[in-house]
């Protein structure tokens, strides 16, 4: 399952009574409120649309207030929507409560509760009369994702931008989201690769395309000069990640009898592949750099 699942739910109406909605990134699970939202008018939102969060600073609610809460007759004579959110900070005692709801719930309620992070098993388990449903985006989902996000605004996306978006800005959702809002808000009916290379790589004077030529023609002063100017405006793993999309459409277009230069671009992309894992656990000094002095000697 994924944010697709709880979108089809969505579109049928909600049906079940309840759901428990869980996603090991958060930002998952705003997405999905906030998909439920925009099918509530905005007259009703401050009425039929009841928030609790289960870590919250001020005061943390009980288990009877929101069944109580659930319980109400809604105004307008629409559907109660209920959130819970954070139901990883519950005790199973409270937890306890919300299943004898789910049991004989009311018919003019729909119940979200939201668990940031991996499911515990006895939760998943215990989960009897709600509908789990994993937010978590596949990667396979990805591409149809950023597509609707910016249908959303009236924009296209090529196919072949799509794929150089996730290689440059990496699979974070959150980050990807930033960046759609940058690519909608230039104005274009649809975006290409050269918008989204002057939006997110920042630099108009220089490319990740420049950079990567200027490694096959083995020209060391040309790959720093651009390094240094690229390296001002754009995040290392960025960086990495557009230097990665640009190998794999040179390998895809290299001759398959060439068995050196097939070589050549498996040991490329181990060294991408060590760059990445450096980034992301800062296990070594200037990652980039050593990534760039190691693709030269190729």
């Amino acid at each position: 399952m994924s944010i697709k699942t709880f979108l089809q739910e969505i579109d049928q109406g909600l049906t079940s009574p309840a759901y428990l909605l869980y996603a090991a990134n958060e930002y998952m699970i705003e997405e999905a409120l906030s998909a439920v939202k925009r099918t509530i008018p905005e007259t009703e939102l401050p009425f039929n649309f009841n928030v609790f969060d289960m870590d919250s600073a001020d005061s943390i609610p009980t288990a009877v207030e929101i069944i109580d809460n659930l319980n109400t007759i809604s105004f307008f004579g629409s559907r109660r929507y209920v959130v819970v959110r954070n139901l990883q900070k519950i005790s199973a005692k409270e937890f306890k409560k919300f299943q004898s709801y789910a049991a004989n719930p009311s018919p003019n309620s729909v119940f979200l509760m939201s668990y940031a992070g991996a499911l515990k098993k006895e939760m998943k388990e215990s989960a009897k009369g709600l509908k789990p449903i994993c937010l978590d985006m596949r990667a396979s989902d990805m591409p149809i994702w950023i597509k609707e996000k910016l249908r959303q605004k009236g924009i296209t996306i090529k196919d072949d931008a799509v794929g150089y978006l996730i290689g440059v800005v990496g699979d974070d959702i959150g980050l990807l989201s930033a960046e759609i809002e940058k690519l909608a808000s230039i104005g274009n009916e649809t975006i290409t690769i050269s918008a989204i290379k002057e939006i997110v790589e920042g630099s108009r004077d220089y490319s990740v395309f420049d950079l990567t030529n200027a490694l096959r023609e083995k020209n060391v002063e040309k790959v720093f000069r651009i390094y240094r100017t690229l390296a001002e405006t754009t995040e290392p793993y960025s960086l990495l990640g557009a230097i990665n999309w640009h190998y794999c459409k040179m390998s895809m277009q290299a001759a398959p009898s060439r068995s050196g230069q097939r070589k050549d671009f498996s040991r490329a992309f181990e060294l991408l592949n060590n760059a990445d894992i450096q980034i992301k656990t800062s296990g070594g000094a200037y990652p980039i750099e050593h990534l760039l002095v190691r693709l030269l000697q190729l």
